[in-house]
């Protein structure tokens, strides 16, 4: 059985322990002195007291503010963020995978602040995932919101307790892990978010002043464990169908570097199913693949079976319909879960416009950037799904738009991913890209 499963999830430990993680990168070890401690008796003790420091107390060494705008000092071991409109301090790093450990302590008053996790920049601009710093009545600090693009993904509706987590008169620690695509949250040692993205694999840690126009923002004990990084690795190599397995009906074969799926009511033939020949565990898969008509899927963990439809398992839905991005089990309950479930449970009514109006362009086969992606002479859109399966939880994105996050309680330990071809129906679908998500080598 191959395992290319990254790190297992991260989970917080008695304040008593040492936290221990499988680095894919050596870190430097420092002893944090007496002063780096908090001050304050009630402030949360540290869990990466074997991390580097990214900022030594003294000087801005490091660290970049990419705005034309905004006042930058160090006072008394602090980081300290004044100005009138929204900027953020960034580093000069760019960073993978690894884990951050800061703490912020926000003004009284009008308020809210952040840390940007694997941030994009550009002139002035900052963009990409942010752990909240959010004082308001609402309490969503250590939720996940998506600065410049898709706005929230993980509101902290109605979470008690990772609601409390955040005091605003005191200092708050932030912890975030960022492992291949799986990001995670703790605020003074609760988690708060826990989610899979595909969007960014690398990028800035940064700071986050609002805008309020006099306000200060403070930050200090900032530091990072770097735990390597994670690339794509390619399950299908553009040219034969090595290392797959074919059974049922329809016919599969490579054209030009696509690998084309063709079945025909005609031919009145069962399912067809390519299936690796690799038993996978945990993973994130990557499919780039056009639609013209038919029904197709993309099975995870799954059984190939001697009997039709030659498949028992669960399967990310493939299909021109509203139910694309959808759970289906085959050989078990049928429908699971339909594209947006999550968002009467997840999200308050007030921020569900946001995410339904993302799915309807990426159901058009627009990617975040609003472009369609076609090929010369074909106006069939390419469309990118990511699929991760952890433990028992598969997540789905359509062109970075969650569609599904589910626990599958019967989901198999182990099994192949396969590609559907649903049969006695004509079916086109074409496939460019099939990827795995892995540890990258130390080359």
């Amino acid at each position: 059985m191959t395992n290319l499963s990254w790190l297992p999830p991260f989970r917080p430990q008695s304040l008593a322990l040492v936290v221990l993680l499988c680095a894919g990168t050596s870190a430097s070890s420092f002893a944090v002195a007496d002063d780096a401690e908090p001050a304050d008796a009630n402030a949360t003790p540290s869990q990466l007291a074997d991390a580097t420091p990214i900022f030594d107390g003294k000087s801005l060494e490091g660290w970049t503010n990419p705005y034309e705008w905004g006042k930058t000092e160090v006072v008394d071991g602090e980081i300290h963020l004044t100005a009138d409109k929204k900027f953020f301090l960034v580093t000069e790093k760019l960073y993978h995978d690894y884990e951050f450990e800061g703490e912020v302590k926000l003004p009284e008053g009008k308020s809210n602040s952040g840390f940007m996790a694997r941030g994009q920049v550009a002139p002035n601009k900052v963009f990409g995932y942010q752990a909240e710093a959010d004082p308001t009545d609402r309490r969503w600090s250590g939720g996940l919101y998506d600065e410049g693009r898709r706005q929230w993904l993980v509101p902290l509706w109605e979470q008690p307790e990772a609601q409390a987590a955040f005091d605003r008169d005191r200092w708050n620690r932030y912890r975030i892990r960022c492992v291949g695509n799986h990001l995670q949250f703790f605020v003074n040692d609760v988690p708060t978010t826990d989610y899979f993205d595909p969007v960014n694999l690398s990028g800035r840690v940064g700071l986050q002043h609002h805008g309020e126009k006099g306000q200060t923002y403070r930050f200090r004990n900032l530091k990072v464990r770097e735990l390597g990084r994670h690339e794509w690795k390619p399950l299908f190599d553009g040219k034969s169908l090595d290392g797959w397995e074919t059974v049922g009906g329809g016919k599969w074969e490579v054209v030009d570097g696509i690998l084309q799926g063709r079945a025909s009511s005609e031919a009145n033939e069962p399912n067809g199913m390519l299936y690796s020949k690799q038993t996978m565990t945990d993973g994130t898969y990557r499919i780039e693949y056009r639609f013209r008509q038919g029904n197709s899927g993309f099975f995870v963990r799954s059984q190939i079976t001697d009997n039709k439809p030659f498949v028992k398992g669960v399967q990310c839905e493939i299909d021109g319909s509203e139910n694309v991005g959808g759970l289906y089990q085959t050989g078990g309950a049928g429908w699971l879960v339909q594209p947006l479930h999550y968002l009467e449970e997840k999200f308050p009514m007030d921020r569900r416009a946001v995410v339904e109006r993302r799915w309807k362009q990426a159901r058009e086969g627009k990617q975040l950037d609003k472009k369609i992606v076609t090929s010369e002479g074909n106006d069939t859109p390419w469309n990118t799904m990511v699929v991760s399966v952890s433990g028992k939880r598969i997540v789905v994105h359509l062109n970075d738009c969650l569609a599904a996050d589910y626990v599958v309680d019967d989901l198999a330990d182990s099994g192949v991913v396969a590609l559907q071809l649903h049969g006695n129906q004509d079916l086109e679908v074409d496939f460019r890209k099939v990827e795995m998500l892995v540890p990258a080598s130390e080359e």
